[in-house]
């Protein structure tokens, strides 16, 4: 087992003035940010506002010189305008609150986002003790090595090869995707899956990436890629309802993390793509599918032989229920 240096006192000063930084420019952002808009809205409800009360002394001008039914079918016209504008202004008036009151919550849901960053960072070791504690906890030596192998070759096959963020790998999945026409590989690397499932939540924004940096590489100085992997093992959704490698082997096979197949390691491997739609026992066609997709990855970058591939292939994945998946 590789293992890095604790975090220095000045590696560890430096995370925290990004994180400072990156707190200063979403408060200003919020704070500056999208006031405009709510401003134009109430200065159109005014304008309706004054419009109406215009429209109404013409209507009094006008009536001097017309006749008695002239001038009442002008006093229903101009009744009739003046409500209009009036909703109209009203409708505005209301619409500018509406906005005002979702740009406030939205700067303080970022805001609060932000603070809540400052709170993980300084119980990510503590947090991590905690899940450690679990009597379900599975440690990296009691977990198959073609499990292990499996899950690096389709999810960050050079993971012990880069830091907590790796744009090449970024780029090679790009270009594998195409290749494979489909979704071969993700951009994250392992220790960024890990943190978003440990840390924080699945919304796709610029936040919530960043913290996932942040974090991911304060872990990545204070963990080796070896416990990193343990942690992502025992923390991960492999679906059917279970939480980490101990119960999704119990639950789809019935055994011990130390006792799957190739081809099982390689279903469990599949799971953390889409946990609910790949479910082998709601949909066996499309688990088989991503399972077979995982060993020819493990054979593209060395992790499986041919013919150790071939007779996985042959075998194919057996269900606890007695279920089959062809590869």
């Amino acid at each position: 087992m590789r293992r890095k240096k604790s975090t220095s006192g000045p590696e560890l000063g430096k995370v925290l003035k990004l994180t400072v930084l990156f707190l200063a420019l979403i408060i200003v952002w919020n704070l500056l940010g999208a006031q405009p808009e709510g401003t134009d809205l109430k200065h159109l409800g005014t304008a309706a506002k004054d419009a109406a009360g215009v429209t109404v002394k013409k209507a009094g001008d006008l009536a001097d010189g017309l006749s008695d039914a002239d001038l009442a079918k002008m006093k229903d016209k101009a009744q009739s305008t003046a409500k209009d504008a009036a909703k109209k202004a009203g409708d505005l008036a209301q619409k500018a609150g509406k906005e005002g009151k979702k740009l406030k919550g939205e700067a303080t849901e970022k805001s609060a986002a932000g603070l809540i960053t400052v709170s993980t960072i300084w119980h990510v070791e503590d947090t991590i003790k905690r899940l450690k504690d679990d009597p379900e906890w599975v440690s990296l030596d009691d977990i198959a090595p073609s499990t292990r192998k499996a899950l690096l070759a389709i999810e960050d096959h050079d993971f012990y090869e880069h830091g907590a963020i790796d744009i090449s790998s970024i780029m090679r999945a790009a270009v594998a995707n195409l290749k494979a026409g489909e979704i071969a590989q993700g951009g994250s690397t392992l220790t960024q899956q890990m943190v978003k499932n440990v840390f924080l939540t699945s919304r796709q924004t610029f936040g919530r990436k960043a913290q996932e940096a942040i974090i991911s590489y304060m872990v990545e100085k204070k963990h080796s890629k070896d416990e990193i992997l343990e942690i992502y093992f025992n923390t991960t959704y492999f679906g059917n309802g279970a939480y980490g490698i101990a119960e999704a082997s119990r639950s789809y096979f019935g055994k011990k993390p130390s006792r799957l197949s190739l081809g099982e390691s390689c279903m469990i491997a599949a799971m953390p793509y889409a946990p609910s739609a790949l479910n082998p026992y709601e949909n066996p066609e499309g688990c088989a599918k991503r399972t077979a997709l995982v060993l020819k990855e493990m054979q593209r970058y060395g992790y499986a032989g041919d013919k150790e591939a071939y007779a996985a292939r042959q075998k194919g994945v057996t269900l606890k229920d007695g279920s089959h998946l062809d590869l």
